[in-house]
């Protein structure tokens, strides 16, 4: 038979849904302390298949519940706080040389290249084409070719009907 291990939740079952929507990404951990409070002492495979959880998540939450309480409980593990590889600079220079059309880029190829040259930064091809297209909206298509310095009145000269109709 299962070794139920009683635990006591202090706190109130309002506190622990008003932390709910403080704190969604604990929203399973506040859960299982829910069920213990209407439940009492049950089984950790009865609360994780009620909160939709696995056992062990459930036995860990539970043995830092016991033991260091409901703020150990609410800390968040997870990452998020990675340096940028693009600087604030390199951004800027970025930002001005993908708005430029007489010197801007072919392909992400030359974007990593420049990157590398100019800031010394070292990035992944896919990692450069989600960056330029997430923050600066970037397609690096090539369209028709079409000369940079051309004059558009001098195209408009190639574009006036002839005045005078011809006859045969």
């Amino acid at each position: 038979m299962q070794n139920i291990r009683p635990i006591l939740v202090k706190e109130s079952l309002a506190q622990l849904r008003k932390l709910q929507h403080q704190h969604p990404s604990k929203f399973q951990c506040l859960q299982m302390l829910i069920v213990f409070k209407q439940q009492g002492p049950i089984g950790k495979y009865i609360v994780a298949e009620q909160i939709g959880s696995s056992q062990s998540s459930v036995g860990k939450w539970r043995s830092v519940y016991m033991s260091k309480g409901i703020e150990a409980l609410l800390v968040e593990t997870r990452g998020g706080y990675k340096k940028a590889a693009i600087g604030p600079i390199a951004n800027e220079a970025l930002s001005k040389r993908l708005n430029n059309p007489k010197e801007g880029f072919r392909s992400f190829i030359e974007v990593q290249q420049w990157l590398a040259d100019e800031f010394g930064i070292e990035m992944n091809y896919h990692a450069v084409n989600k960056y330029v297209k997430r923050k600066f909206g970037a397609r690096l298509k090539v369209s028709r070719k079409s000369h940079v310095l051309k004059s558009p009145a001098d195209e408009a000269v190639f574009k006036k009907p002839n005045s005078k109709p011809r006859t045969y």
